[in-house]
């Protein structure tokens, strides 16, 4: 692969991908070259010496949830959130073999090999059941179900699982703090044991094989002798409770000194459990989010608030090298009114502003407290850019100063949603979760101007053109126009949809069956989330599950319904490019429908035709943005990350000079 990580594995018309995807579950290799962490768009495999990425798998889906390597390092198994599982041979970089759980979305959570390497166990997030598969065959050779009457009305985080060390039984968590153990062979559940107080979220063998500890979410600590769990009334040998329970991790050193790693903000501290003595100490630079130990049970990597590292547990600090660009959740996207800056919002409370030429991070800003953002946009002239959080303050910075702390705009009782600038730069609005609108006059020290009453929680809002509307998008409530030099309502959108067959555009079976149900008197109370203005103030864009509608903003009736295709989802973000010829729509993932990928789709305005469709990201598509001359847009993404898109093949560029 070429040096240049944001080319890896797009998807088709994509020109780079902007961060890595949201972390999950993080592996050493057996042989402690490399660490292979799971995301949301794929497998990133890291070279450990220098944490620097050497591949890119599964990116056909992504959305890995669990990873296991086998004992020698040869294969390993990936599951994702569909309850798809792949094996892997390591050595050729190769899928081998592919195996589905069964239940829908049932997200793998924990995998884990037969100890010799012919078998593959693993469990849901749910109890409905431990799948075997036998790998040389593709085979299931065995599925465990818990009882009725132990069934929970509470879903675990995950359900560990292990096999017995002669490879013949399974052990894994069940409901009411318990873990069985079941016969391979013949599917008898040959235990059920007790005595824990709370999940069972830990199971896991010594090394020698003679000793089962289970660890439950308390902190609750049991081991029990491995020839004594399928006696009348097996007993535990040792239960104890460990000084510190957050964040906890447990393992076998090589040695076979049962570890624990617990973290408390920024301290990590690693145990001796049955000594209960503290071996080592780190005081991390970042808040500690999560850990991983390597298999000899030596070293940790260590996940911070955007950066990962290992360390060699015992040694004053971790290794140089870090890993960075694994972002949360994109929440928006922006490109500066001069289109040389993309501005993104993140749920970890952080904004990223890049170079659009060369794609570099020239300034990060942040936001304390509760961080998520979930809009952000640049004032007309570029020099400012606002932002919402959910600590209900709005955020302002002077860009000419990106070093000196941002206005702290407060009086919302509620978090917020959206911000939008005026197109004349002298007005700044945001709304909340209650409905507010509330309008700051920037030329004045952003005084305080209006605040409408509560109304209904507002998803977003968008000034006309000439900036004397804005359109707010509600829960529950119609979207609503308004007058923004008096705050006054103007109207609401109508959500009655037409009864003419021509207003309607998409597959024909869909627009009879919407006819047939206004013939039965049908009423439509669904509301649009994303709401968007077309760049001559004509039309109003808004989604509703299924549709795209298109108001007219003259009469405020639907001009055009636009019936997504089947396994669209609901398209949470919409935005007209600059001519205002076209409409760009980003679907919200949908399960079932046999797609690994949610859709990005180009729409030609005056026809309603769908000229364009980009297979993009693995999940909801969170924000859309055209560059100003129309030939760039950027797709921001739950999976945490930013996709950019050549439009010039669909979109003739704005004549800038």
């Amino acid at each position: 692969m070429n040096a240049d990580v944001t080319t890896w594995a797009l998807p088709e018309g994509a020109i780079a991908r902007l961060g890595r995807g949201i972390a999950g579950p993080l592996e050493f290799s057996p042989d402690g070259k490399y660490l292979a962490v799971g995301t949301k768009i794929g497998l990133w495999w890291y070279e450990l010496a220098k944490m620097k990425p050497v591949a890119l798998w599964e990116t056909e889906r992504g959305m890995i949830s669990a990873l296991k390597f086998s004992s020698e390092g040869a294969l390993l198994a990936t599951g994702n959130s569909d309850g798809g599982i792949k094996i892997w041979d390591v050595p050729n970089h190769r899928c081998l073999a592919k195996m589905q759980r069964m239940g829908q979305f049932d997200r793998v959570t924990e995998l884990v090999f037969s100890p010799d390497g012919q078998c593959l166990a693993s469990s849901g997030g749910r109890y409905d059941a431990l799948y075997v598969w036998h790998l040389k065959t593709g085979e299931q050779i065995a599925k465990f179900t818990v009882d009725e009457e132990l069934q929970s009305r509470h879903r675990p985080p995950a359900i560990p699982l292990v096999f017995s060390p002669d490879g013949k039984s399974l052990i894994g968590a069940t409901p009411e703090n318990t873990f069985s153990v079941w016969d391979i062979e013949t599917g008898e559940r040959l235990a059920h044991l007790t005595g824990h107080s709370a999940l069972v979220i830990y199971l896991l063998f010594s090394p020698c094989g003679e000793f089962l500890t289970s660890v439950d979410w308390d902190g609750g600590l049991h081991k029990w002798e491995v020839d004594k769990l399928t006696t009348k009334d097996p007993q535990p040998i040792i239960t104890s409770m460990p000084e510190a329970t957050r964040f906890v991790l447990y393992t076998y050193s090589d040695d076979g000194i049962l570890l624990a790693a617990t973290a408390s903000g920024t301290t990590l501290t690693v145990w001796d459990v049955e000594r209960s003595r503290k071996i080592a100490t780190l005081t991390y630079k970042e808040i500690v989010q999560g850990f991983c130990f390597s298999q000899t049970g030596s070293q940790l990597v260590i996940c911070g608030t955007d950066t990962f590292q290992t360390w060699n547990i015992g040694d004053p600090a971790p290794q140089p090298p870090a890993i960075r660009d694994h972002d949360s959740v994109c929440g928006s996207v922006k490109f500066s009114p001069d289109g040389q800056t993309l501005a993104a919002g993140y749920w970890s409370g952080e904004i990223h502003l890049r170079d659009v030429q060369e794609l570099k991070l020239q300034t990060t800003f942040r936001c304390e407290g509760l961080k998520t953002i979930r809009s952000i946009d640049f004032s007309p002239c570029g020099n400012k850019l606002a932002a919402t959080s959910y600590d209900k303050t709005v955020r302002v910075w002077d860009l000419g100063k990106p070093k000196a702390p941002p206005a702290e705009l407060t009086g919302h009782q509620a978090v917020l949603y959206a911000v939008a600038f005026s197109p004349k730069g002298d007005l700044l609005v945001s709304a909340d979760a209650n409905g507010v609108l509330g309008v700051w006059d920037v030329e004045h020290d952003y005084k305080l101007q209006i605040f409408t009453e509560e109304t209904d929680w507002i998803w977003s809002i968008a000034f006309s053109p000439d900036g004397k509307h804005l359109v707010s998008a509600h829960q529950k409530e119609k979207a609503q126009l308004w007058d923004i030099e008096n705050g006054e309502q103007i109207t609401e959108l109508s959500s009655n949809r037409p009864r003419d067959a021509m207003k309607y555009k998409g597959n024909d079976h869909q627009i009879q069956r919407i006819l047939r149900h206004l013939e039965k008197g049908s009423v439509d109370k669904r509301t649009p989330k994303a709401i968007a203005f077309s760049p001559d103030g004509d039309l109003i864009a808004g989604d509703v599950l299924g549709q795209i509608r298109l108001w007219d903003t003259t009469t405020y009736e639907i001009r055009m319904v636009i019936c997504l295709p089947f396994g669209c989802g609901r398209a949470e973000a919409l935005t007209f490019s600059p001519c205002g010829r076209y409409l760009v729509s980003g679907a919200s993932w949908l399960g079932g429908t046999g797609t690994d990928k949610v859709s990005i789709r180009l729409w030609d305005v005056a026809t309603g035709e769908n000229i364009a469709t980009f297979w993009s990201h693995p999940t909801d598509i969170q924000s859309l943005a055209f560059s100003p001359d129309g030939t760039l847009l950027a797709s921001g993404s739950y999976d945490g990350t930013i996709l950019l898109w050549d439009m010039k093949p669909y979109i003739f560029p704005i004549d800038t000079h």
